[in-house]
């Protein structure tokens, strides 16, 4: 799915969404996820990063829920701009892209 996000600079960023399949609820059970951001879409550098690795995403397995968090340090590094990014869940056998889009960061006036 293509949905464009907005971060506001300096603040603790927050994204919460559900995966279904009609109306049950996806089982991630066993899947990691990694959502990058970049300059664009083919950039070599990477803005942030958000897994379940590092901690800033969070999966619930039974509700399908997935959050994202960045922290006002974190969003407060990255440039006022416009990015690309992707999410993508990885269940050990198969690696699915589940969200896409622009990942727009507001510039802050107090930091």
């Amino acid at each position: 799915a293509k949905y464009n996000l907005v971060c506001d600079q300096a603040t603790t960023f927050n994204f919460q969404f559900q995966i279904k399949n009609d109306s049950t609820p996806w089982n991630l059970t066993g899947y990691t996820g990694v959502m990058t951001v970049r300059p664009f879409v083919g950039a070599t550098t990477t803005t942030v990063v958000a897994s379940t690795a590092n901690g800033r995403m969070v999966l619930t397995a039974l509700t399908g829920r997935i959050n994202v968090t960045l922290d006002a340090a974190t969003t407060a590094a990255i440039a006022a701009g416009r990015y690309a990014y992707d999410l993508v869940l990885d269940s050990g056998s198969s690696v699915t892209r589940i969200l896409e889009g622009k990942f727009i960061v507001t510039g802050a006036v107090t930091t």
